[in-house]
């Protein structure tokens, strides 16, 4: 049980990683709004189906937990802060040059650890910031070896500064910030359940933090662009694609940040990356360089001291 947590956060960086990818093509179709509430609206039915397996797995049905105020305001503050990360990691897919925001986002398990160790119930051993810095360097060496230093700092006028300074520099970090409160509300939800085990807890926070986002943002689209919602009908194949894995990815995120520290269950998440490089070398034969495989044996090095 002590190590579990790791091939579970794995499961859920690869899911996020093909997610990810669907939700940029069905971008290039819906609204910024639509294709976030995609995720939610086609990702609950299985997540129901989730919460059902594990109420009656048991000799015996468990019981309907009573939902404290703790555990609302923890889970209401899950599903904004989910939103907002969501929303702004897909407008950065509009953005001209959104390779530094893009990498900028996956400061996120820095942001969780930080905050989570000076706001939240996080215990971070030393293993844990090596873990951490490792698997943020693995990722940063592997943008880089990917686009080249010019390539991410971006050929505007100002070079570097100009780019950290950018549009796409200041949504990302955005973007980061939010996720990584998501990622710290996520284990605060669980917790404040005072009943059942890790899948009772992580399955009860996530069913009613996807309800409160499908009714949430479903108001507003109603509200705002109804015509939207229509347009993601004929688009219902790659919409349950992304409800499919994002319901798996979501069910392997609370799972295992309901047994561990959020920021650790990121660390390990950083191997996401790993798997666009594997996705690319494999579907669309690109050669892997030097660079990337010490990107990649850096990450791996990160998860692995979690063993330790």
């Amino acid at each position: 049980m002590e190590i579990i947590w790791i091939p579970i956060a794995i499961a859920g960086a690869l899911m996020q990683a093909v997610r990810t990818a669907a939700q940029k093509d069905l971008n290039q179709k819906l609204s910024i709004m639509v294709t976030t509430y995609v995720r939610s609206l086609f990702g609950l039915p299985i997540l129901l189906l989730f919460l059902l397996w594990v109420m009656t797995r048991g000799p015996e049905p468990l019981p309907i937990p009573v939902f404290s105020g703790v555990f609302l305001a923890n889970t209401l503050a899950l599903a904004l802060s989910q939103l907002v990360a969501t929303w702004l990691l897909i407008y950065l897919f509009g953005l001209r040059n959104f390779t530094v925001g893009t990498t900028l986002t996956k400061t996120d398990v820095m942001m969780t650890a930080v905050i989570g160790s000076l706001f939240f119930s996080e215990s971070i051993s030393l293993y844990g910031w090596i873990a951490i810095v490792l698997t943020l360097t693995g990722v940063i060496i592997l943008t880089i070896s990917r686009v080249g230093v010019q390539g991410l700092v971006g050929t505007q006028s100002g070079g570097l500064a100009a780019a950290l300074n950018s549009k796409s520099t200041r949504v990302g970090l955005a973007s980061g910030f939010f996720f990584a409160l998501s990622y710290l509300f996520v284990r605060q939800s669980s917790l404040s359940l005072e009943y059942g085990n890790f899948l009772y807890r992580a399955g009860w926070s996530v069913v009613v933090a996807t309800s409160m986002q499908v009714v949430i943002l479903g108001g507003w689209l109603l509200w705002r662009e109804p015509k939207g919602l229509l347009q993601m009908f004929p688009q219902w194949r790659l919409c349950l694609f992304i409800g499919l894995t994002s319901a798996l990815g979501s069910i392997a995120w609370y799972t295992s940040m309901t047994l561990v520290n959020a920021s650790y269950v990121k660390a390990v998440g950083q191997i996401e990356t790993v798997f666009t490089i594997a996705i690319a070398t494999i579907y669309f034969r690109e050669k892997v360089s030097l660079m990337e495989l010490v990107g990649i044996v850096t990450i791996v090095g990160g998860v692995l001291v979690f063993l330790l």
